[in-house]
């Protein structure tokens, strides 16, 4: 089994954080048969030739996305990405972009549209396919996930999902997780062999997709209390979250007792409507799937909560001063790897880009 190690250097760590850094590499196996040569026989007979089958040899299953396919599919989105964030503009998303990518875009550009900052978060996928990820499924609606370049040079790739939803209409990306740093990535069958389409709700695994989505997001929300068993691997966005937090309630509390002044939650859910997943060499999947998550700060009465000037959560808003309540909404594409129910293990995230949504207070 041959295995590509695609390496790519850190891109910078905006304000928000959310962005990965640093080098890592998603692992392909060859998934190539191997072709046993004949040796001639010692005896001096001649042996029959051998009865030809009694019927049709079953073919076996073929990728119904070609490398081919996803080359020229991957740049469209790209183009589509570049056009729609130029002209501020998420119509310009079509056909190559749907689903909640379209949404998050949506209301990024409207956060632009107040405070042009914002312009510094968007994350655009690159145009070249690193490595496919196709499904021999032939059902619709049919997924594919492609690790894509970064449109950042030197930047960190992205896991990219991708749906066609009947045979008339187009692959299309509803959403793309930034890889993980430091975390080890399984392997993957070769284009040209392809993996099994996996169901949100299918068995075989140390969880199904849907309960491990669910999981990620109850930890995300609440932290490491949600599990108890320990199932769930740790990872940079979690990490990230929690850090940023904690952080921003030490600050809301400076000087007087802890949540005195103010307090902040994240609370995280899943998307159910959106789901791609593919099987991967040992048994486990790579499934891809959507959070929506509110960060509120509940300011105690009495309370005043001034930010500075430059914060572009507030230039959003129109004001810097809250005495109630102030609060941001996000939209989260992540990857997670699951392990087979045999194998067991952990359930490791392995990407995840965040767009802020929206911004409010009183």
């Amino acid at each position: 089994m041959t295995r590509y190690d695609l390496r790519h250097s850190a891109r910078k760590d905006l304000m928000m954080s959310t962005r990965p850094v640093g080098r890592r590499g998603l692992f392909l196996g060859a998934g190539s048969l191997l072709a046993t040569g004949l040796l001639a026989a010692c005896g001096s007979e001649v042996e029959p030739p051998a009865a030809p089958p009694t019927g049709k040899e079953l073919a076996a299953p073929t990728p119904v996305q070609t490398t081919e396919q996803l080359t020229s599919i991957v740049p469209e989105v790209n183009a589509a990405v570049v056009a729609a964030d130029e002209a501020l503009d998420a119509q310009k998303l079509a056909p190559r972009v749907s689903g909640s990518a379209v949404d998050f875009r949506t209301a990024a550009y409207a956060m632009i549209e107040k405070a042009e900052e914002w312009a510094e978060e968007l994350q655009v996928p690159g145009a070249e396919l690193l490595v496919p990820l196709t499904s021999v499924t032939s059902e619709f609606p049919r997924v594919a996930i492609a690790l894509v370049e970064d449109s950042e040079e030197e930047g960190v790739p992205y896991f990219m999902a991708l749906q066609q939803s009947d045979a008339t209409s187009p692959y299309a990306a509803w959403g793309w997780a930034q890889q993980a740093v430091g975390i080890e990535m399984p392997m993957v069958a070769d284009a040209a062999v392809g993996s099994e389409q996996v169901a949100v709700d299918s068995e075989g695994f140390v969880m199904t997709p849907a309960e491990a989505l669910e999981l990620y997001a109850r930890v995300l929300s609440l932290g490491d209390a949600e599990d108890p068993d320990d199932q769930l691997a740790p990872n940079p966005f979690q990490t990230g979250t929690h850090e940023r937090i904690q952080r921003e309630r030490k600050e809301l509390n400076a000087g007087v007792e802890k949540d005195e002044a103010a307090t902040v939650h994240e609370s995280f859910s899943v998307k159910t409507e959106e789901f791609a997943g593919l099987r991967t060499d040992d048994g486990g999947a790579i499934v891809m799937g959507t959070l929506l998550s509110t960060r509120t700060v509940d300011i105690k009465d009495g309370a005043t909560m001034s930010y500075a000037e430059d914060n572009k959560y507030t230039k959003v808003i129109g004001k810097k001063e809250f005495t109630s309540e102030y609060i941001r909404t996000f939209g989260t594409h992540v990857a997670v790897y699951l392990p087979s129910a045999d194998a067991g293990g952990q359930i490791q995230p392995i990407g995840a880009t965040q767009t802020a949504l929206s911004a409010t207070g009183e």
